[in-house]
């Protein structure tokens, strides 16, 4: 799976060189989906909430086996004893965990769409498993809803326990250049200052 992490662009060499360090609590990343405003979604919220007046460059690397445990998750759960209730052992998981959060939010939307009373006790996975047992191509229709796409995952994050050896790093994305789905390209060429 590949992730993107977000990082000052005045960082790039040294992240370039040394790789991504991680901080007190890991190195915060995002899975890569193919849609750009989704993609981005972290760099503009750290533009929003940080108003240092910052630009961000994106880090693309793989996860590999050796990155768990980890935590996927909304980004306030890693700030609470949630973190240590959910770890992640394996990438299987982790896909599990990204695919068993947007059926969730599958079940939620065919509340919304009921004319039903929303009842907050409801378990959406089981009613998302339901409408995708109906009808299998709502799963795929979601994964090409980029609006949809963006509300799912917008807040989610995965954090990694361990630092990202810069041979690792693929692709840098820039905060201007607009892109699709990840190509693999040499880093030095995405390197933006």
């Amino acid at each position: 799976m590949l992730v993107v992490h977000w990082s000052p662009v005045n960082y790039s060499k040294n992240i370039l060189k040394n790789g991504i360090r991680k901080s007190r609590n890991g190195v915060y990343c995002f899975p890569l989906t193919g849609h750009i405003a989704l993609d981005r979604w972290w760099m503009k919220a750290l533009k929003r909430f940080r108003k240092d007046g910052k630009k961000y460059n994106g880090f693309v690397f793989r996860v590999e086996e050796s990155d768990f445990p980890a935590y996927f998750g909304h980004f306030i759960g890693h700030m609470t004893s949630d973190r240590s209730e959910k770890p992640i052992k394996t990438l299987i998981e982790l896909g599990m965990e990204i695919q068993n959060t947007i059926i969730w939010r599958i079940g939620e939307r065919a509340v919304w769409n009921n004319i039903e009373v929303h009842n907050h006790d409801q378990d959406f996975l089981k009613l998302g498993k339901e409408v995708i047992k109906k009808n299998p191509d709502d799963y795929k229709e979601t994964l090409t809803d980029a609006a949809f796409m963006e509300y799912i995952l917008e807040d989610c994050q995965l954090v990694l326990p361990n630092s990202i050896n810069a041979s690792r790093i693929i692709r840098v994305i820039s905060p201007t250049k607009e892109f699709g789905k990840v190509l693999y390209k040499q880093k030095k060429d995405e390197y933006f200052e």
